[in-house]
């Protein structure tokens, strides 16, 4: 196989003080430097393969690759990325549903020295492009279709209102007016070209990955270095201890800290398999679980009680579950018992970083937690107005892009310790050195996975017409809701369309009809207690208008 190497220069690095160089875990390991170490020890070996259910849900056929095709597939991408001219650490935004694809695309971009910027599947156009333009994106990756999201058509008609994007490129897309096509290249493993991007400097300070999170005043982009992304997973890789023979079944979107920390970090450091389950189908994925013999399951904690209601027979080659909690109610219920498999569940505090829930009352720990050997993973603090504070090996201390800092706000931000405040209310805990956390920070929704600001949720109210109030409320499932007085069904479409347009997407069934469970928009209209009508009766004297109407006409 040939060999191609660029040299770059060192654009954007996250840079750290001299006291918190021990927080730097990985040294020089990037991202894609640990997929190439494991395709060179076993190469043959079973890296990534799809769901069965895959074409169902987003279409296109399961992909099954060994650690040997997978290095050669993203040697291709990430040649076909810089063909396009791009310089080194561009922005590269991405959007896919969890899949061979999505997986192929992280590591094509790291490997070619830029950027990856996952877009959420939720987010609305206006969301989309508002974000494409803060981060200077200059090209966008995407699929066909994940569910009923179009992918392709939504991000190249993003791209139309974003001056620095060049190229839309899709894999497993339709062929579409400007979409670039890459799916030669998932054919292209064995004539491939080595692929490698020469720093001068330590690749892993590098930023390879920009999230999105959501604060009182709006979105802020979230950028950290290959070794910030391998200081996640290192916690849950230690706890679930996968190896070279272990099953990962991955549940989790690609689009957050958590998804990638928690399943693809892990994965890699292992040099087992991973099963990539599209949108979360319990069924599909328990039968699955059976089927591959699946070791390692990462699951929403929202989805642990299905766990203890399936066959044991189905579960009997789990040896670890991670469980992962998004707000504090979750957290009380998340570590669970039961089975014959040890489980863990870790937190998401927004895009700040994982931290490992300590007991069933959901409790997490105080203070300092550690890789076993110098360096901090994570350290939290309870700030003097009762919130939530974190630091660690983990925890970006940069805005992005470069000098947003100096521009108007909002913007990552951490404090001259390297702390970042989260606004997260937090209490002691019931046992020394742990603490509660309770809700969210104040004016920040969270609906299911998805965070925004409340003041855009009410803008955008207020922006499609002014006639429906939004109010938010507590969910058990979906963490918040949004409910409201809606009139009647065509209103509820009518909204639903509106708010489409000004970019926050309603989560929630249109229609004139009540809703009953645990809904993202509910009905709150009071009920009718009216007695009700004779259907028959109706039907009759309609019957009889229209006869009479057609003897007058005979007449005529």
């Amino acid at each position: 196989m040939a060999s191609r190497r660029l040299w770059g220069c060192a654009a954007v690095i996250l840079k750290r003080t001299n006291k918190d160089k021990s927080m730097a875990v990985a040294g020089r390991a990037t991202i894609d430097g640990l997929l190439r170490r494991a395709a060179a020890i076993r190469p043959h070996n079973p890296a990534l393969r799809d769901a069965p259910n895959r074409p169902l849900i987003i279409g296109g056929p399961v992909i099954n690759l060994s650690w040997g095709e997978l290095d050669g597939i993203v040697d291709a991408a990430a040649g076909r990325l810089r063909a396009l001219g791009l310089p080194i650490d561009s922005v590269v935004a991405t959007q896919f549903a969890l899949s061979s694809e999505a997986v192929i695309a992280l590591l094509a971009i790291a490997r070619a020295g830029l950027i990856a910027a996952p877009v959420p599947l939720g987010w609305g156009r206006r969301e989309t492009v508002q974000h494409l333009q803060r981060l200077g994106v200059r090209a966008i990756l995407t699929t066909g279709r994940a569910g009923p999201v179009e992918c392709a058509d939504l991000m190249r008609h993003a791209a139309a209102e974003c001056f620095s994007v060049r190229a839309v490129l899709s894999i497993g897309g339709p062929a579409l007016d400007g979409v670039m096509a890459l799916d030669d290249v998932l054919d292209a493993a064995s004539e491939a070209e080595h692929f490698e991007v020469e720093r001068a400097d330590n690749p892993a300070d590098h930023v390879v990955l920009v999230t999105a999170d959501a604060t009182a005043a709006g979105h802020v982009a979230v950028p950290r270095s290959h070794n910030e992304l391998i200081a996640g997973g290192l916690a849950p890789f230690v706890s679930g201890a996968p190896d070279e023979g272990s099953v990962i079944a991955a549940t989790l979107a690609p689009d957050t800290f958590a998804g990638l920390a928690l399943q693809v970090v892990p994965w890699l450091m292992s040099g087992g398999q991973f099963v990539a389950h599209p949108p979360l189908a319990l069924r599909a994925l328990i039968d699955d679980v059976a089927e591959s013999a699946t070791s390692h399951l990462v699951l929403p904690a929202a989805a642990a009680e299905s766990l203890e209601r399936a066959d044991p027979e189905a579960l009997g080659s789990l040896r670890h579950v991670t469980l992962l909690a998004r707000r504090g109610q979750e957290a009380a219920a998340a570590p669970g018992a039961g089975g014959d498999f040890a489980r863990d569940a870790f937190l998401a505090v927004g895009e700040a970083g994982l931290i490992r829930i300590a007991g069933p009352d959901g409790a997490v720990p105080l203070g300092a937690e550690h890789d076993g050997q110098s360096a901090t993973l994570i350290e939290t603090r309870i700030s003097a107005e009762g919130a939530l504070m974190m630091r660690g090996a983990m925890v970006p201390l940069n805005a992005f892009p470069p000098g947003a800092e100096h521009g108007r706000p909002p913007y990552w931000f951490t404090d001259a310790d390297g702390f970042r405040d989260t606004g997260v209310p937090a209490t002691a805990g019931p046992t020394p050195k742990t603490m509660l956390l309770a809700g969210d920070a104040a004016g920040v929704v969270a609906v299911g996975g998805r965070r925004f600001a409340e003041s855009d949720l009410h803008a955008a109210y207020a922006e499609a017409g002014g006639e429906i109030a939004p109010v938010v409320r507590a969910d058990p499932l979906l963490g918040q809701r949004v409910a409201g007085v809606i009139g009647d069904g065509r209103a509820v479409v009518g909204l639903s369309q509106r708010l489409a347009e000004t970019g926050v997407t309603p989560l929630g069934v249109p229609g004139g009809a009540r809703q009953s469970g645990p809904l993202p928009f509910e009905d709150t209209r009071p009920k009718d207690t009216s007695p009700g009508r004779d259907a028959l009766a109706d039907t009759q004297a309609v019957l009889e208008q229209l006869l009479s109407v057609a003897k007058a006409a005979a007449r005529r």
